[in-house]
């Protein structure tokens, strides 16, 4: 039922959409947590903690806005890319789902102001062909994927996409990737600026490389409902992308045929990043809910059998809401 409501959004799905947020997080107005930003060294995300570590309730209200404002702007990417063929709000409620499928990602975390940047950076890669000036267009990207690695340093590697975009179009020369590296240090150059007048740029650059620690994902423990979690996360995946690659990208033009490459590109660089999400490895799957939304509604816009559509769908919202209300009290 809901697949076929969101498959083309009318005036009551932004309604539906923020209902079901504010429903997903409603025990964080009641009873907001004391939060605990010490975990993560990021700069950004430090001064933004300092300021809203003061204000619990406020801080998940604005938690709450960013999220939304992702929801809204990944319906965005998903049509005006041509993913869908017209304008669907199902990747924004699969992206709301995915984001609020367990009570740690119920808060003002890294993750989530990361992927405030990391949306526009891919939807500025997946368009950027169509851009008259690649360089600048290239460099803007670069430039917020770095922002967005100065609230979650594991979000860096995402440069690599961009990189690989460039390769997709068949844009490459020195130039453009100069550019799209110099967008990337951008940020780091103004922050690295800021420590070295406090004398503190070793201090930075030593809690920077604690927090890019490879391979300690391998360490992790996890509950049985996480296991379950990951092992139903892993199936959609790849049904949703084996899907695009195999099925739809088959019946369309050669532009959209590159978007989609690009797509499942930026997919699996984000997912080669959990072998540096140290501390946040229970959060990190959200970079990969990006391009995931995207490749789960194409998968449920485009599947012709109504029934298995609403029966897969309602097996995704079941993991999610499981994850969501019982994981609290669920043990491995």
């Amino acid at each position: 039922m809901l697949v076929r409501l969101f498959k083309k959004a009318s005036w009551y799905a932004p309604i539906i959409l923020i209902s079901l947020a504010a429903f997903l997080w409603f025990d964080l107005f009641f009873k907001p947590p004391d939060l605990d930003f010490s975990d993560c060294s990021a700069p950004l995300f430090n001064l933004l903690g300092g300021y809203w570590s003061r204000f619990p309730l406020g801080a998940s209200i604005f938690a709450l806005i960013l999220l939304l404002i992702q929801a809204f702007y990944i319906n965005y990417v998903a049509t005006s890319n041509a993913f869908t063929e017209r304008y669907s709000a199902l990747p924004g409620l699969i992206y709301i789902l995915l984001m609020s499928s367990s009570p740690s990602m119920i808060s003002l975390n890294p993750i989530l102001l990361a992927n405030l940047f990391l949306i526009p950076a891919m939807n500025k890669l997946i368009d950027v062909y169509e851009e008259e000036s690649i360089a600048k267009e290239l460099f803007n990207s670069g430039f917020l994927i770095g922002l967005a690695s100065l609230f979650y340093y594991p979000a860096m590697i995402l440069f690599l996409a961009l990189i690989a975009s460039v390769f997709v179009y068949y844009i490459v020369n020195s130039r453009r990737i100069f550019a799209a590296l110099l967008g990337l240090i951008t940020p780091f150059a103004f922050i690295m600026t800021y420590f070295f007048l406090r004398d503190e740029l070793l201090l930075w650059y030593s809690d920077m490389a604690i927090v890019i620690k490879p391979f300690l994902i391998l360490e992790l423990e996890t509950t049985l409902y996480q296991k379950i979690f990951i092992g139903g996360l892993a199936l959609f995946s790849i049904l949703a992308f084996s899907h695009l690659q195999l099925v739809y990208k088959a019946a369309k033009p050669i532009r959209t045929r590159k978007r989609i490459t690009l797509l499942f590109l930026f997919f699996l660089i984000s997912v080669s990043s959990y072998l540096f999400s140290l501390n946040f490895a229970e959060l990190h799957y959200g970079l990969l809910n990006i391009t995931l939304s995207i490749a789960l509604a194409v998968y449920f816009y485009d599947m012709r059998y109504r029934k298995l559509t609403e029966i897969l769908f309602t097996v995704l919202m079941i993991l999610v809401l499981t994850g969501r209300f019982a994981g609290y009290f669920l043990n491995g």
